[in-house]
């Protein structure tokens, strides 16, 4: 499998953000990369700060399952937390063009995300 190819960076993606590794992400994401969350997109930067504000209750990242079609991936993970909501099945599909990501869509059940976000806020207030 070449370090490039779709479903190697893919999985590299998912790790890396449950690495805590900005350093990776940085290399793993285009420039022009788009992503796609709750009906709003993001460019990089703030696709970057979006993963950066989460990395706090973030644990882990346990992998599932990847599937892939050409330079489009299907990642289902589970995003593992130390909040109440504890694992919460995420799905992301993603583009992959020589060897970087370009395209995002996030795809959760935000009621099952809900604490993560409620444990965030209270955790910032202190």
């Amino acid at each position: 499998m070449a370090a490039t190819d779709t479903e190697t960076v893919a999985k590299a993606y998912i790790q890396a953000v449950g690495a805590h590794d900005p350093e990776a992400l940085e290399k793993l994401l285009d420039d022009q990369v788009r992503a796609e969350f709750a009906g709003s997109t993001s460019d990089k930067e703030a696709w970057l700060t979006a993963l950066k504000r989460l990395m706090p209750a973030l644990v882990r990242n346990e992998l599932r399952e990847v599937f892939t079609a050409g330079d489009r991936a299907c990642v289902v993970y589970d995003f593992v937390t130390d909040t109440s909501a504890g694992a919460v099945r995420c799905v992301e599909l993603l583009t992959v063009v020589d060897g970087r990501i370009t395209q995002i869509e996030l795809l959760l059940d935000r009621a099952a995300f809900a604490p993560v976000n409620a444990e965030l806020a209270e955790r910032a207030k202190q």
